[in-house]
């Protein structure tokens, strides 16, 4: 549904319609995994207190250390920087009370 809806599919389209209804049925953000809630909330449609959090000072702990970020896959640790940063700042979209795109359906 919200990606439909972020390519600007409008929310009473058909196929929009039955991705709402699908994310109803399951719970909605609420019951989504914490990936989708953190996507949710940089939208502006889900709240910062419901993802768990991203602490950016794993970054400071020594290097030896096993839970250091520097020693997971490199893939991860390129998602896990930029989502410390965006988690710490609760950056939140600047327009998310004017852009109707993400917003609730009608």
């Amino acid at each position: 549904y919200v990606s439909l809806r972020l390519l600007g599919v409008p929310a009473t389209d058909p196929a929009a319609a039955e991705a709402r209804e699908f994310m109803q049925e399951h719970g909605g953000a609420i019951q989504a995994p914490s990936w989708a809630k953190f996507w949710l909330t940089v939208l502006g449609v889900h709240e910062w207190a419901g993802v768990n959090s991203i602490p950016a000072e794993m970054w400071l702990l020594p290097n030896w250390s096993p839970f250091h970020p520097g020693k997971l896959w490199c893939h991860c640790r390129m998602v896990y920087l930029p989502m410390c940063y965006l988690y710490c700042a609760r950056f939140t979209n600047p327009s998310k009370d004017t852009d109707p795109t993400p917003s609730s359906p009608p």
